[in-house]
């Protein structure tokens, strides 16, 4: 169960990232960068506490 909720998580943080790319900004691809760089530092953030609860609670 817990496998399957990270990968519905990247899946939709991956979506995220592609539709705020192309659909919302078009040309402005600095702002992308930007953004996506955000979506994935957090992203990551949130899978490395949620694995660090994990293992020390599981």
């Amino acid at each position: 169960m817990f496998l399957i909720r990270l990968l519905i998580i990247a899946f939709l943080v991956g979506y995220c990232v592609w539709f705020v790319g192309n659909k919302l900004l078009g040309k402005n691809l600095k702002m992308a960068r930007v953004i996506a760089a955000t979506l994935v530092v957090t992203s990551v953030v949130y899978l490395l506490l949620g694995s660090l609860s994990y293992v020390l609670e599981g």
